[in-house]
């Protein structure tokens, strides 16, 4: 019979810990993931929210139909069909990339910033994010009232003027709250990205993990995944808490 001695947890946690270096890449990775998805689907979920608010017949329900959509079907259902689509159109796909190479505290550290699955990665989970922040600003936009583009008009601004200079100042104060669901909640759906190959923060992890040369329990390894993303996401509701406290309207 072979007995295997495993390390106790302290000796599992430095272990890990030791690969610091690539803990750190993924999580620049999937902050770099996050950042971009969530600044695309800010601007792309504000003007879906005007057009289903304002649009007409037409661009209403096209924007309603996106979000639907959208918000209907799996985020990882998208991530691949985007991902293969080229493939099965017969598209040829040149490989490329944008890397960036760091030294720090003596450990050489490459950052993949862009191929062909970390940009379908970016646009997936800006366009699924854009669903969602669309319906928060919608909400938004609704509580300002109509009322008030139709005091804007009598004013002589025009329905769009009344919009971008009315509604959309009080609306985008009013959003704080309900938008700080999206900001907190997509960096966890960035791990999707995992299945098309980008080397984000559970990518280094399953490496961490197959690593020849180290001895530690894979619940240890996700533990501190875990931790990171609970430390990380708790720092961006504090922080959104203290905008909406700094920018929010009194008495609404």
């Amino acid at each position: 019979m072979i007995f295997q001695v495993r390390p106790n947890p302290i000796e599992e946690l430095l272990n890990v810990l030791g690969f610091w270096d690539h803990l750190l890449s993924g999580f620049i990775i999937m902050i770099w993931l996050y950042g971009l998805a969530l600044v695309i689907g800010f601007f792309l979920g504000l003007i879906l929210s005007i057009l289903r608010q304002y649009g007409g017949q037409i661009f209403s329900r096209v924007a309603t139909g996106y979000i639907e959509i959208i918000r209907g079907t799996p985020l990882l259902a998208q991530l691949l069909l985007l991902f293969y689509l080229p493939t099965s159109l017969g598209i040829p796909i040149t490989a490329w990339k944008l890397e960036v190479s760091l030294t720090l505290l003596d450990k050489d550290i490459t950052l993949t910033l862009l191929n062909q699955a970390i940009l379908v990665g970016i646009i997936v989970l800006g366009l699924n994010s854009a669903a969602y922040q669309a319906e928060y600003f919608r909400g938004a936009i609704l509580s300002v009232g109509e009322g008030q583009i139709i005091a804007a008009q009598s004013l002589g601004m025009s329905r769009l003027s009344g919009i971008y200079y009315v509604v959309l100042p009080q609306a985008l104060r009013r959003v704080i709250p309900s938008w700080s669901n999206e900001a907190a909640y997509l960096p966890k759906y960035t791990v999707v990205v995992y299945f098309i190959g980008v080397k984000e923060l559970f990518r280094e992890a399953y490496y961490i993990m197959t690593h020849p040369y180290i001895s530690a329990n894979p619940l240890t390894i996700y533990i501190v995944i875990a931790l990171i993303f609970l430390v990380m996401i708790s720092l961006i509701s504090k922080g959104l808490d203290t905008l909406h406290k700094r920018t929010g309207i009194p008495g609404l």
